[in-house]
């Protein structure tokens, strides 16, 4: 599991599990953890979906990837200001696992 911060100006806390595949992210406002969804992977590939489907552009898209930076567990808590519950952050990236597999 990796804590990662994506965000250039505006950073948002990820969790991710160990194969890239599940991620939960955090909000600030609300103080909760949603699914991650493809937002990790589309920001590592450059992902621009204004581009047709068939275009070159459409991946590679350096405007549209923001830093990723892997930080601490202790870190991830400052970064939220609450104490983050690992056997919780584990069971949220299953349940999104089993979501994400049924469909």
């Amino acid at each position: 599991m990796k804590y990662l911060l994506l965000g250039d100006d505006y950073k948002t806390l990820f969790i991710e599990d160990d194969n890239q595949r599940y991620s939960i992210r955090y909000d600030l406002k609300t103080k909760q953890w949603y699914p991650g969804g493809n937002e990790l992977f589309n920001n590592r590939v450059g992902f621009d979906s204004s581009e047709p489907i068939d275009s070159p552009y459409r991946y590679g898209n350096s405007s549209c990837m923001r830093s990723i930076v892997e930080i601490t567990h202790e870190e991830a808590e400052a970064f939220t200001s609450e104490k983050i519950d690992e056997g919780e952050v584990i069971g949220l990236l299953k349940e999104v696992a089993l979501d994400n597999d049924c469909e």
